[in-house]
């Protein structure tokens, strides 16, 4: 690939994930007016759209706890994962 055609997809990258970051910004604004406008309500039904602000309760495990706790034990359950991360920067 030449230097001006990853230049090209550089610069459309970067102007897309601008305007993801400002569509994502909307989007949350817009929810919170949703919330205040469901003054409390858990779920509203409206124009064919259901609302629903509901709270939600879930159990992880404390990790970092465990571990201070049990370091032995910790390590001997660890495995090493390998990934990828694909990331775009200026300069």
């Amino acid at each position: 690939m030449t230097q001006r055609t990853m230049k090209k997809n550089l610069d459309e990258y970067a102007e897309l994930a601008r305007q993801i970051a400002e569509l994502e910004a909307r989007k949350q604004a817009v929810a919170e007016r949703i919330k205040a406008g469901m003054e409390g309500a858990e779920e509203i039904e409206c124009g064919g759209y259901i609302a629903r602000n509901k709270t939600v309760t879930s159990s992880r495990f404390d990790s970092k706890a465990f571990k201070a706790a049990h370091e032995t034990l910790y390590s001997a359950f660890c495995k090493p994962q390998t990934s990828q991360r694909f990331t775009v920067a200026t300069a």
